[in-house]
């Protein structure tokens, strides 16, 4: 391996270590990064279900075209929103407009 590609993984590693290190979560992103996924959603929630639930749910995604994900974060959104919320109304259309979207375009 060469000297500069050594010195390009060494900083590399010292930079990774030091954000998994780093104490303060909130921090701004270094200039350098850039984050590729474009929305605002950030915060992570981790749910278990028996294989069975998870099968189900799995299927129910499966027949709108959606990732299981999108769907368990529509329908917690949609129980926790107040009926009358615009923004629940929006965030639903803009589910089910994906999910016909995604069955126009695999046809």
């Amino acid at each position: 391996m060469s000297k500069d590609i050594e010195d390009l993984l060494a900083i590399e590693a010292r930079e990774v270590e030091a954000a998994e290190t780093s104490s303060d979560p909130d921090a701004p992103l270094p200039a350098n990064v850039t984050v590729t996924r474009g929305h605002p959603r950030t915060r992570n929630l981790q749910v278990r279900f028996r294989d069975d639930e998870f099968e189900e749910l799995t299927a129910y995604a499966d027949a709108r075209g959606l990732p299981v994900s999108t769907v368990v974060r529509a329908l917690v959104l949609q129980a926790i929103a107040p009926a009358d919320d615009l923004k629940s109304a929006l965030d639903k259309l803009e589910t089910d407009l994906a999910a016909v979207r995604r069955k126009a375009l695999s046809a």
